[in-house]
């Protein structure tokens, strides 16, 4: 018979291992960038940020449309996970649901 051991006698110390040199990554992380934005002129800040939200919501669209993907391929596949998807979902058909949304969350879904 196995027996039961205390597994946080072991987990707590690895996660302490790992603490401090992951707040040290953060913090020099957060000091390399206020150095590297204190540097730049206000102009280029500006660019590197709106930048950085562009890729943020092409990535986020692309997740949307792969998701959006998923669930039509629900609602496309047998019976039995048609009506579950149903259920999840709250809508008899993709088309039902895809009608309930804005015109520009169905520009991106698949």
């Amino acid at each position: 018979m196995l027996e039961e051991t205390n597994e946080d006698t072991l987990t707590l110390p690895i996660a302490n291992v790992f603490k401090v040199p992951f707040l040290t990554a953060i913090v020099v992380t957060a000091s390399g960038a206020v150095i590297f934005f204190a540097a730049l002129v206000p102009l280029a800040t500006t660019i590197l940020v709106i930048g950085a939200a562009a890729l943020l919501l092409l990535v986020g669209v692309g997740i949307f449309h792969a998701l959006t993907c998923i669930i039509k391929a629900q609602y496309a596949a047998s019976g039995a996970t048609a009506a579950a998807a149903a259920l999840t979902y709250g809508f008899p058909t993709y088309a039902a649901l895809v009608a309930s949304w804005p015109w520009y969350v169905r520009a991106v879904a698949c």
